[in-house]
């Protein structure tokens, strides 16, 4: 019997990349994704602080001039915070959809996996089915033999 091939391997090798290149696009979206929690958070305390800042100055009675330039910089930081937050949920949205796209590809090269195990284990039985025969051939011939002899 001739040695073992899947006939699907080009498929196979095909769903293999296809599932590395998947986990690659995920693994960079969920860094962006990452960094761009960082800089929120950044950003978000910079507001924080920038707030009590104001609070303090208007506690402590400081300039109007000064007060206004308090609260120019908290509207900036505060415009600046909501670019970051929709950099953010888009960042999500990306790497959100990059895992879908990944646990499909993952699913698909499992199933690929699954089809070659079962191509296997078919032609080893086919395998085992001829070699029983040829003992099976044998035995009867060397039974006949035996016969024959006695």
């Amino acid at each position: 019997m001739k040695k073992f091939a899947f006939r699907f391997e080009r498929i196979k090798k095909f769903r293999e990349i296809e599932r590395d290149l998947s986990l690659n696009a995920f693994s960079k979206s969920l860094k962006k994704f990452m960094d761009k929690e960082n800089e929120y958070k950044l950003i978000f305390k910079k507001v924080l602080n920038a707030r009590n800042e104001l609070n303090l100055a208007l506690e402590s009675g400081s300039t109007v001039d000064n007060i206004n330039a308090l609260l120019n910089n908290l509207y900036i930081l505060e415009e600046l915070l909501r670019v970051k937050r929709d950099e953010l949920y888009f960042a999500y949205l990306k790497a959100k959809e990059d895992k879908s796209d990944f646990l499909l590809k993952d699913m698909k090269k499992k199933v690929m996996e699954k089809i070659k195990e079962q191509h296997l284990r078919l032609y080893l039985k086919q395998l085992f089915k001829e070699d029983q025969s040829h003992i099976d051939e044998i035995s009867s011939n060397i039974r006949e033999l035996k016969r024959k002899l006695i």
